[in-house]
Parts: structure tokens; C-alpha cells; sequence
């Protein structure tokens, strides 16, 4: 036992004085300067570039190299590829007794690395990735193969580091600035921690900005073959401006990854992107994010297996590939789904100016579902729904973007269930319509230079009020496109009054041109409320300059009767073929007729005043009323309030003048008829007034006394004809039997 512990104890000296000598010896053979000399001849002959470094020193605690540079290739003419202010390692050489290749730490300090694309698929480096000449094989195999020495390290520490890279186009910059990574028991195929933090700054067509980012996890080299090697990450987070991302998961092929990787979001605003996307509109609240998903990345593109993801009230399954080298390329489909909540356009108005968002819109709230595909510059949406309380809407739509203009088309379908909820949503606009039923519409859409828009919109029951009148239970269908619409037939009720129309209309946003046919039992014309028609003059001036507004009316009407404060009537048809009618009326052309039953009239100014379709059809009437008080010699009746049994006109209308092909008033105390021109824009009157009194006047002719009406509807010029005053039986029998001076007498008595 003594002789063996002896023998240990000489053993011991033994290696501590041969680890002394090699110490010694290691300090005296490989100088600063030998080191230096055998690192430039190793770097020409294998890496065929040129290397410096300011100190390097080698015993038995390891090498320690600082200010180590590493050129391009041939030498720092071309720049400087690789730097390292300060480097070492420390072997462990007693597990090198032992068979084992192990490193106690690895340590650096300032490492810099300069990656440049030369031209696609070459690289800075692509020189020291050679293939190297292939060594003649031995003679003859060993019968067995010696296991090479197992590495591991046992603490890795990189502090202070960067890498910079750069595109052949020139036109993309990543650089990772500030890295730190620690690392132990690090070992060819087990997993070992990791710790690493960076920063990332891009600069590229497509984006522009910093990111800060940290990773914590778990990293096994696959026998130092990055294909074969795996990660799992425990915790991993980014940051862009003030949006903030997490990341867990695991992945295999650090060279490819292969990932399923969870990634959520906090809530963010658009003001934390204004500095990366200047369009956005500033300080709108986004939801969190959470995200899982398994996909397989490469170089060239990355291939989305599954991605699912949700966003405050959205949910998304995302799967497809997306490439980006030579050209991008992506072919995606995503299934959607989204409540949105009720919301006011008001606030969202005021945030995104830059966007036509009109304000004050109560949105309700709404579930949407859709099948979206994305496949280079192509957008499908094979189908979609809406649904709120008011309405559920279907469909489909296609947009092309993969040239200069945007190309829509599509095609979508939607029920309303209660048109007041609808105009819930907009109620600044239609809440004093009072509008109510329900309504159906189905609708094909294109839009590319211009819109295109054909469909069909079906009214159930509805109802609604405006200026007084109130329609109800309106049903039928309309047919449309973006310039025209056409009914076969609308029924309902207005003012309680059962209707039916049918109609057309053509060129609606350019010279609308409409037909009209219309059977209603009877209209209850009202005053317009006295706000409106207080308001109307201030609005004249309001509008704009230029050419006006045109419109070709044509039609007819049969309604059962008229009432009015100030007109009633029996049964009215009236027939329409007008062109150019404006609120002007210069253009007016075409020719208008009516015919109106047994009624009465009183103070027909008012009526005119706030109805101007009405001012032109009884245009004669109203100048009977003012030639009639003008003319007080002829003691014709009150014409402002007349009895009628009949009322008919037929008028031709050319630049504005109306000709009174046929102006004619029956009743009991008067027959009225008249003739000639009136030019409506200027109200200037060139008429002949035929009256013949009756009983019920108080005067009977047997033929008609006129008057000749001149100058404007507001200052009438009348006079008597004295032809049809001579040709009353009573005056020329009296004109018989007096002088020949008569004649004179009869002018200066209706001077």
C-alpha cells in the first residue's frame, strides 16, 4: 500500500512537472511572433486572405487572441470582412487525457462580420465554402475506424457583437447590432440553453425600421449540421416602435426552419407605426394578437400550413406560401370571421381625415364571415356574409391589383328586415324619413375606370314621410343599373290613398330622362311647412354657377281628385311629354295636357308659390286673376275664387315659352278661355282672355268679351278688345242706332 501511494505521488510530480515543461515549452517555441507568422501562412494557404491581429499568446490556459481582422478576399484592399477586438478559449486538457475534446469556455468581444450579396446566389464568403480538391484514397481501409474525439463547450459568452448585410441590388441593409449571447454545455447533439439579445434594423423597399429583440430557449447543433439541428424557444420577444411581441415554440432545421411557433401582441395604437407607415391614421386602439402557427421557411419563400390567429373580434385561418426570390409571389386563403361591435363613424372620422369616412353613422353590431384568397395581385372572396339586426347580406367579389388601376367585380344579395333599423344607422340623414317595412336587393357589380353596377331592389310593406305626406304599404320591384331604373309596377297607399305606378328612368347621371305612369284615387296636396319654404330662397343662392341640370319627363296620370287649402277638383288626367325641364325653365320644350273635374279654387297665388309644377299648369288662371282686377271698367267676377265644373289645358313648351294650344275654365258664373304665348323664365305674357258671364254672375253674354294681357306676372298690362265688346248683341244693336260717333264714344269710355 505504501509503495503504491508512493508511486502516486511520484506519478503526480511527474505530470505536474511535464504540464510545467509543456507550459514552458508551449511559451518558448510559439512566440508572438512564430503565432503570428504561422496565422498568415495558415490564412493564404487555406482562406486565401489576408489576417492581422494586434496580440495573440498560447499556453497551457489557452489562446487569447485581441484585434484579430480578417480581410476580403484577397486582402483589406477589398474591406474587411471579419474583426474580433477580443477572443479566446480554454481547453480542457484533462478531459483531453481522457479521449475527450472539451472547451471550459469560449469567450469574444467586438465581433464584427460584413456579409455582402456580390450578384445573386454569390456571396463575400462564397470563396471559403470551395469545394476543396478531393485526397487520393488510402491503399487500403482500416478493419475498424477510430471514433473521433466528442466536442463540448462548456460556456460560451459573445458580447458586444454585430453582423451587417447587404442585397446585390443595393437596395436592402440588415444590420444586427449589439449582440449578446451566453451559452452552456454546449454539445454536438444535445439541447443546451441559450440566451441572446440583438437589435435589428432593416432598411428595404418594403419597410424600413428598428427592432429590438431578446431569445431564451434551448438549441441542440445536430452534430454541428445546421439541417439536423432543432430549437425550443421559451421565451422570445420584438419590439417596433411601441408594439410589443412575444414568442414560444419549437422549430427544426436551423438552416430551414420547420416551426410551430405561438406569437402574440399586446394592444397597440396606430400612432406607435406613424414612424414606419405614414398613412395610417393616428391613435386608433387595435386589439391584442394571438397567433399560432406551423410553417416551413426557407431562403427563397415560406410555406404557411396553418396560421390562426385572432385580433380582438377577429378570427383568421391563414394557410399558403409566399415567395420573394427572384420575384415575389404568394397564393394564400384565409377563412375569416369578425364581429364588429356598434360603433359612431364620428370618432374614426376625425382620426383618418386622409380617408372618406363619413361621420356620424351608428354602425350596429355585425358578424362577418369570409373566404379570402390572395394569389399575386389577385384578391377572391368566393363568398361573404354580414348579419345585424337590420340586415344579413351574401356575396362574392374579385379585385385584380396587379396593374396601374384597381379592377372590382362581384356580386351581392341583402335583406333588410326593418328599414327603420337601417336608418338607425344613419339617423342625422333618415330619421325623419319614418322609415319602416322591408326591402330585398340583389345587385351585380364591376368597377375599373368607371362604376358598373345591375341589380334589383324589391320593397315589402314599406313606408315613409317626407314634407308632410306619409306612403305606406309600398310593395313591387325595381330593376337598375348605375344610370337607369325601370318598375313594371309599385302599389301602396299615400296619405291612406291606394296607388299603382310603373316607370322608367334613363341616363341618370348625365341627362336623366323619365317615364311615368301613375293611377292614384286621390292626392291631398298640403302647404309645405313654413320652415321649408323659408329656407327655399336662402338656398338660390347657394348654388353653383354653369350649365344646369336637365331632364326629359314624359307620362301620364289619372287621379281621382285634387284637394287642396286653396284647389279641389274632381277626377284630373294629365299626360307629359317634356324635355330640357330645369329650374330654370329656359330650355323647356315638348308639350303637357290635362283636364280636371267639377271643383273650386280660392287664392290660387299660394298654391303656386310653393308648387311650380302647379304655377305652370294653371299659369292662365292665375293671369285671369290679375287681368281680371286690372281690368275693373269690364266688371268681370272675383276670379280669385271661382266655381268650376271643368278645367282643361293644352300647352307646347319651346326655349322656355309655353303656347296655349288650349286654356279653358267652365262653370256657373263664367266660360274662360285663352290664348297666346307665355315665356316662363322671363313671365312675360302675350294673351288673349275670351270671358263669357253667365247667370250666376249676375251678367249674361251671348258671346265672349277678351282682354288683351301684356307685360309680366307681377305687373300685368290688360285691355279690353274692343272687337269682342262691338260684336255683344246688346252693344252693336246700340252702336246701330247711334251717331257714327259711336265708335269714338265706345273708345274713350274704355280708355
Amino acid at each position: 500500500m505504501r509503495k503504491l501511494l508512493k508511486f502516486s505521488v511520484w506519478a503526480a510530480a511527474f505530470l505536474a512537472a511535464a504540464a510545467i515543461a509543456g507550459a514552458l515549452a508551449l511559451k518558448l517555441y510559439f512566440t508572438p511572433e512564430r503565432l503570428k507568422a504561422l496565422t498568415a501562412d495558415f490564412a493564404a494557404r487555406n482562406l486565401r486572405r489576408q489576417v492581422t491581429f494586434d496580440s495573440v499568446s498560447l499556453n497551457l490556459s489557452g489562446l487569447e487572441i485581441r484585434g484579430l481582422r480578417v480581410s476580403e478576399y484577397p486582402d483589406f484592399a477589398k474591406g474587411e470582412f471579419f474583426s474580433a477586438a477580443a477572443f479566446s478559449v480554454r481547453p480542457s486538457f484533462g478531459a483531453l487525457l481522457r479521449g475527450e475534446l472539451k472547451v471550459d469556455s469560449v469567450a469574444s468581444e467586438g465581433l464584427k462580420m460584413n456579409v455582402r450579396e456580390v450578384k445573386p446566389e454569390t456571396y463575400n464568403f462564397s470563396d471559403l465554402l470551395a469545394a476543396q480538391p478531393a485526397r487520393p484514397a488510402p491503399a487500403k481501409a482500416p478493419a475498424r475506424a477510430s471514433q473521433p474525439p466528442r466536442l463540448s463547450v462548456s460556456s460560451l459568452k459573445v458580447r458586444g457583437s454585430s453582423f451587417f448585410y447587404s442585397n446585390a441590388a443595393g437596395d436592402m441593409k440588415v444590420t444586427l447590432s449589439g449582440i449578446d449571447l451566453a451559452a452552456s454545455g454546449i454539445s454536438p447533439d444535445e439541447l443546451f440553453p441559450v440566451d441572446a439579445s440583438f437589435t435589428l434594423d432593416v432598411k428595404s423597399p418594403y419597410f424600413t425600421g428598428r427592432l429590438p429583440a431578446s431569445i431564451r430557449g434551448k438549441v441542440a447543433l445536430g452534430g454541428f449540421d445546421p439541417a439536423k439541428g432543432r430549437a425550443e424557444i421559451s421565451a422570445a420577444s420584438v419590439s417596433l416602435g411601441g408594439v410589443k411581441a412575444r414568442l414560444s415554440g419549437a422549430l427544426k432545421n436551423l438552416l430551414e426552419p420547420d416551426a410551430r411557433l405561438r406569437l402574440s401582441v399586446d394592444q397597440f395604437s396606430t400612432s406607435d407605426l406613424k414612424q414606419f407607415f405614414a398613412a395610417l391614421p393616428p391613435k386608433i386602439l387595435l386589439p391584442a394578437v394571438d397567433a399560432d402557427a406551423d410553417f416551413k421557411l426557407t431562403a427563397r419563400d415560406v410555406e404557411l400550413r396553418s396560421v390562426k390567429l385572432k385580433a380582438g373580434p377577429v378570427e383568421a385561418a391563414v394557410r399558403g406560401k409566399a415567395a420573394w426570390n427572384p420575384r415575389l409571389y404568394y397564393a394564400l386563403s384565409a377563412d375569416v370571421k369578425a364581429q364588429v361591435p356598434e360603433t359612431d363613424t364620428s370618432l374614426l372620422a376625425r382620426k383618418a381625415r386622409q380617408f372618406p369616412v363619413p361621420p356620424g353613422l351608428k354602425l350596429p353590431l355585425t358578424q362577418i364571415a369570409a373566404d379570402v384568397r390572395l394569389r399575386e395581385g389577385h384578391a377572391d372572396v368566393p363568398s361573404f356574409t354580414l348579419e345585424s339586426k337590420a340586415f344579413t347580406a351574401s356575396g362574392r367579389t374579385f379585385a385584380d391589383y396587379s396593374g396601374k388601376e384597381l379592377s372590382v367585380t362581384g356580386r351581392a344579395r341583402a335583406d333588410v328586415k326593418d328599414l327603420g333599423g337601417l336608418a338607425e344607422i344613419a339617423p342625422a340623414q333618415l330619421a325623419r324619413y319614418g322609415l319602416k317595412g322591408g326591402a330585398a336587393l340583389s345587385l351585380d357589380y364591376s368597377y375599373g375606370k368607371a362604376l358598373s353596377a345591375r341589380g334589383e331592389a324589391e320593397l315589402k310593406g314599406a313606408g315613409a314621410q317626407a314634407a308632410g305626406y306619409s306612403i305606406s304599404d309600398v310593395s313591387g320591384k325595381v330593376a337598375f343599373t348605375a344610370d337607369s331604373a325601370v318598375s313594371p309596377g309599385v302599389s301602396g297607399k299615400l296619405e291612406g290613398e291606394p296607388f299603382t305606378a310603373s316607370f322608367k328612368a334613363f341616363s341618370l347621371t348625365s341627362h336623366p330622362k323619365a317615364e311615368l305612369k301613375l293611377q292614384l284615387s286621390r292626392l291631398k296636396v298640403k302647404e309645405l311647412p313654413q320652415a321649408s319654404a323659408a329656407a327655399a330662397p336662402d338656398k338660390k343662392p347657394a348654388k353653383a354657377a354653369g350649365k344646369p341640370f336637365y331632364a326629359d319627363v314624359s307620362g301620364s296620370a289619372d287621379i281621382g281628385a285634387v284637394e287642396h287649402p286653396n284647389f279641389r277638383c274632381g277626377r284630373v288626367e294629365a299626360r307629359l311629354a317634356l324635355t330640357n325641364v330645369s329650374d330654370d325653365m329656359r330650355e323647356l320644350g315638348g308639350t303637357a295636357s290635362f283636364s280636371a273635374g267639377a271643383g273650386k279654387f280660392s287664392g290660387l297665388y299660394k298654391l303656386a308659390e310653393q308648387h311650380k309644377a302647379a304655377k305652370v299648369a294653371l299659369y292662365p288662371l292665375l293671369v285671369l286673376q290679375k287681368a281680371s282686377a286690372v281690368a275693373k271698367s269690364l266688371r268681370l267676377p272675383d276670379f280669385n275664387n271661382v266655381d268650376f265644373d271643368s278645367i282643361e289645358g293644352a300647352y307646347t313648351f319651346r326655349n322656355g315659352v309655353m303656347s296655349l294650344d288650349k286654356s279653358s275654365l267652365t262653370g256657373p258664373a263664367a266660360d274662360v278661355s285663352s290664348s297666346g304665348t307665355i315665356n316662363l323664365p322671363a313671365e312675360k305674357l302675350d294673351m288673349r282672355i275670351n270671358t263669357r258671364l253667365k247667370a250666376a254672375s249676375g251678367v249674361r253674354m251671348s258671346a265672349p268679351v277678351a282682354l288683351i294681357v301684356t307685360g309680366t306676372f307681377s305687373d300685368p298690362s290688360a285691355r279690353p278688345d274692343l272687337k269682342s265688346i262691338t260684336e255683344q248683341p246688346a252693344v252693336k244693336k246700340a252702336v246701330e242706332k247711334l251717331a257714327p260717333k259711336a265708335e269714338k264714344l265706345l273708345k274713350g269710355l274704355f280708355k
